[in-house]
């Protein structure tokens, strides 16, 4: 194409309209124009949903109007719908080192600056949602600035400082990456790209209307577009997911029609009195236009108040007037509706058509009312906004186009895709403050890494200028992790050693948190109160030994002597430390010698009781001096025979019975041994006298025992 022809596509719900338009010395004109409806539903609200369909219908129109005007059209302006709109405010300003004339580029590149500072904004809001990754696909200049005064046009200017305010408006990259894809498989590449409602305003709305406070609603199939115009620029956009495909579908089941003889019913009502109609089971159908006109009622005051209700949300009160284009705004009574609806009179809600632009020439059918306003616009748009050209840069592996306003870097294209820098690198963790022994300790956490970049498969930075076709890898800075504190991380102090019966035993020290044990490698919370102490007592040092509990338990006996209640504390293991006897509650230092033996489990007599001292005596036994223990006392627990060895329980009664100290001639069989005869009789003299065995012997006694052998 030449240089001064554009190809303008609008891609509609119900609809795709191509022209290709040239700008003449007081205008434009239109050279062709080709328009080709849906057979299918291949777009929706706005949306397309069948990519093939849509593509090949966009080279149909293509290669008609190649054909007819023998040209080749390699690129097209093209304008998406409001669905899913997003807007945001982006401000930029500049300072001149010297005064000088502001040219039109300088303008140009503060206007993208702008753009770009609302699209971070745009981002930055949708950084929780990183599946929704908005584009965008216009801005309209809210106002210039000049030395912080208010200025119609900075081009031409001088000063030193300037700046400019854009509303810049963003759609998901769903919407806009099928639109892209459809004019890929179409051959096409993109000319300009835009919004339905700024191309449709940049027609219908020229700049010397827009002091008045205006509503432009472009009503298509499948959504109402909404812009408000007020003090010479673009104020706010908004998009209602209504048109007239809900029309169409309620007169479809309504009257029981397929969805396309349904979108017939609806337009020609307006011009016809009769409409005659088959139903899908072939019934013949003979309908009045107020019929359906009344059948559409409903909708038609539910679309009028949709609409209202997003004009007065976004203009915060009652426009001077609305101006509806698209073939929707042909609705039968929806500017009654309208105007209703926002408490207006009747003739401020009006129509704009192609037949308005007077400065624009070139008579085609399809271009006809105000359903030619937004092809038109999007044609015209794209000669006075002249694009920048669009980087394709990928993302993480998803393609992204961005306005090449001058040298773009690695972070605009960051930024452009929706991640936030604000947090690429990662967050220190949580550190943590424990109370140790009655002394504050801060633990610090892990520092957070910096983001992973990678340019064309090389480490890269945010500063880096990037060009058409590089491949950005992003991966945000991990987190650092939160401070982790065991028992076995802190320097405890309190270890030691001590030996046991020759053996070197290490003593690790007691460790609770908040008063409680603790597993020695489970993290210890914030804020805790950790307690550290050395082991030290006998019976806790035997416990790590390995002696049982129960041996290391004091007991006390509780009995009775001679009838008077005792008391006696009993410990089944003695020790000694450093050759010196200890109690088992007793604490000792680190380095100490402990020796212990093992004691009866429970006391015996001896243990507990203190006997009377025994007398001995002296016997010579045949001619052998030997010596017996005397017996002065006898013992009994619980009224039966007992003897020292006897242990004693809580309860029981010991009885101590004294007795005057005697041995008998029976005695002395305890420590010699005779040998017995096997035939012969025993013969025992005490003092030279006969005696038995319970003879008794006085000390110093002299025994005789003689065997007296028989035949």
């Amino acid at each position: 194409m030449d240089n001064d022809k554009i190809f303008a596509l609008d891609i509609g719900t119900r609809k795709i309209t191509g022209l290709v338009m040239q700008k003449i010395v007081d205008g434009y004109e239109v050279l062709d124009a080709e328009m080709i409806e849906h057979q299918t539903r291949a777009m929706m609200d706005g949306q397309i949903h069948d990519i093939e369909t849509v593509a090949a219908t966009i080279v149909t129109i293509k290669n008609r109007l190649e054909e007819r005007m023998n040209i080749k059209l390699s690129s097209t302006a093209v304008a998406a719908a409001g669905r899913s709109l997003k807007t945001a405010r982006g401000r930029a300003g500049r300072t001149n080192t010297q005064i000088s004339e502001i040219n039109r580029d300088e303008v140009r590149t503060l206007e993208i600056e702008a753009v770009q500072n609302a699209q971070y904004l745009a981002a930055r809001e949708e950084m929780g949602y990183p599946s929704q990754e908005y584009f965008c696909v216009g801005y309209s200049v809210i106002n210039y600035s000049l030395e912080d005064q208010p200025i119609g046009n900075l081009i031409g200017q001088k000063g030193l400082n300037y700046a400019v305010e854009v509303i810049a408006t963003f759609l998901p990259r769903v919407v806009v990456d099928s639109l892209l894809s459809s004019l890929q498989r179409a051959g096409l590449e993109v000319y300009s790209i835009t919004l339905e409602p700024i191309a449709a305003i940049s027609l219908a709305i020229p700049s010397n209307m827009r002091l008045l406070n205006l509503a432009l609603v472009d009503i298509g199939a499948g959504t109402s577009d909404i812009a408000i115009v007020k003090h010479g620029n673009i104020y706010a956009y908004a998009m209602v997911p209504f048109g007239g495909d809900e029309l169409s579908e309620k007169l479809a089941g309504s009257y029981l029609l397929d969805f396309n003889s349904a979108d017939w019913l609806k337009c020609q009502a307006s011009d016809h009195e009769q409409l005659q109609i088959k139903d899908i089971l072939n019934n013949e159908l003979q309908l009045g236009a107020e019929e359906v006109k009344k059948e559409l009622e409903p909708v038609t005051r539910e679309l009028a108040r949709e609409i209202a209700a997003n004009i007065l949300q976004i203009n915060g009160k009652v426009v001077d007037a609305v101006l509806c284009v698209g073939g929707g705004s042909l609705t039968p009574n929806l500017g009654q509706y309208l105007a209703e609806a926002l408490e207006l009179p009747r003739n401020r809600v009006g129509i704009r058509s192609r037949e308005n632009a007077a400065h624009i020439i070139g008579e085609f059918a399809c271009l006809h009312g105000p359903q030619g306003v937004t092809p038109l616009g999007i044609a015209c748009n794209a000669f006075e906004k002249p694009p920048f050209p669009m980087l394709k840069v990928s993302v993480n592996g998803r393609e992204l186009a961005i306005w090449n306003a001058g040298e773009i870097t690695v972070a605009d294209a960051l930024l452009s895709s929706g991640i936030s820098l604000s947090n690429a690198y990662g967050k220190p963790g949580m550190g943590k403050t424990l109370e140790i022994n009655g002394d504050l300790k801060i633990f610090k956490g892990e520092i957070g890494t910096a983001p992973s970049i990678r340019l064309n498969g090389k480490e890269a930075n945010f500063d880096i200028p990037i060009i058409d076709g590089d491949r950005i890898e992003f991966i945000k800075g991990e987190d650092g992790r939160d401070a982790r504190v065991t028992l076995t991380d802190l320097d405890a102090g309190g270890r030691g050693s001590v030996f046991i019966n020759g053996e070197k035993i290490e003593l690790q020290p007691v460790l609770t948190v908040n008063g409680q044990t603790w597993e020695a490698d489970t993290d210890i919370p914030d804020r805790s109160r950790v307690e550290i102490g050395r082991i030290s007592q006998v019976q806790q040092i035997m416990l790590c030994f390995g002696l049982a509990e129960n041996l290391l338990q004091e007991k006390v006996c509780s009995y009775y002597l001679n009838g008077q209640p005792m008391q006696s504390k009993w410990s089944a293991i003695k020790v000694k430390v450093n050759g010196k006897d200890v109690q088992l509650e007793d604490t000792i230092p680190f380095g100490s010698y402990i020796e212990y033996r093992l004691e009866n489990e429970s006391p015996r007599v001896s243990d507990l009781v203190k006997l009377p001292p025994r007398n001995d005596f002296t016997v010579c036994v045949n001619g052998e001096k030997i010596t017996l223990q005397g017996k002065g006392y006898r013992l009994q627990k619980n009224g039966n025979p007992a003897d020292e060895q006897t242990e004693i329980f809580s309860g029981d009664h010991i009885d101590l019975i004294t007795e005057q100290s005697q041995v008998i001639l029976s005695d002395i069989f305890q420590i010699i041994k005779i040998e017995k005869q096997p035939k012969g009789i025993l013969h025992i003299r005490v003092n030279g006298e006969e005696a038995g065995y319970t003879t008794p012997l006085p000390d110093n006694s002299e025994v005789i025992l003689d065997w007296e052998i028989s035949d």
